[in-house]
């Protein structure tokens, strides 16, 4: 009785370990740029939130497997945070003084991505676990568990070298493209497709190349806009009387 639970168990902390990288990359991606005392909270509400989101997706997992494009539709969605990430990198190099994220904005960011990316994830765990309620439970709880951990040190990371922050998003596109691709092969498979029996495979490094240089070099040709800042005036300099005199003149004359 104690291996038929022990073997489900290490299968599932095996799959975890394994699993669990890009989506640790998607909370330093999202948190790193948050001020230091926020970050933590941004990790443990984005990833409570992401815990309620997989046991709802674990349970539903194998009903939404067969609507099709689904897959791919996520994967869109998880290309568009990796360029919005690699936007907000390039605003904060051009400008270091810009303002940070929003911890609602990070914590937004972690449940959708984290959703979007553990579906692998969820159904290694719902495998190993034989469908057994209390197995799935303890493989989600360490599977969230070894996140928190593995996140923690690339944020900080990620904090001090920028590059990494280039590096995560790279891994978060060439994921998308992953996804892509498993759910066209499904569709070539299905034969929706006449003459084409099978997705290339070419196809899916094309995908790869595709989704991973439109993410780093998003800042050349799509740069967020920007608003000019406006001169801060001292009233104790010459300027800043001209100007207050200026003002009440327009002010009289009205």
């Amino acid at each position: 009785m104690t291996l038929d639970y022990l073997i489900p168990i290490l299968k599932i902390i095996l799959f975890d370990l394994v699993l669990s990288g890009d989506n640790a990359v998607v909370i330093g991606l999202a948190a790193h740029r948050l001020p230091p005392a926020q970050r933590k909270k941004a990790m443990f509400w984005g990833c409570g939130l992401a815990i309620v989101m997989r046991i709802g997706l674990t349970f539903v997992v194998f009903y939404l497997l067969m609507i099709p494009g689904l897959r791919f539709f996520g994967a869109v969605l998880l290309a568009w945070i990796a360029c919005k990430l690699m936007q907000e990198e390039g605003q904060a190099a051009a400008d270091p003084h810009a303002a940070p994220t929003s911890m609602l904005k990070a914590i937004q960011r972690i449940a959708m991505a984290d959703l979007i990316m553990s579906l692998d994830n969820v159904l290694a765990i719902a495998s190993a676990s034989d469908s057994n309620p209390w197995l799935i439970f303890l493989g989600l709880i360490l599977s969230i568990s070894m996140l928190l951990a593995l996140s923690a040190v690339i944020t900080e990371m990620m904090s001090r070298y920028r590059w990494i922050a280039y590096a995560g998003a790279a891994v978060l596109a060439w994921a998308a493209a992953d996804m892509m691709a498993e759910d066209l092969e499904t569709f070539f498979a299905a034969g929706y497709v006449s003459g084409f029996p099978a997705f290339p495979h070419w196809g899916k490094w094309a995908l790869r190349v595709f989704l991973v240089t439109l993410c780093l070099t998003i800042n050349w040709w799509l740069p967020q806009s920007k608003q000019s800042p406006q001169p801060v005036v001292d009233d104790k300099t010459d300027d800043g009387r001209a100007t207050a005199d200026a003002q009440l003149e327009r002010i009289a004359e009205q």
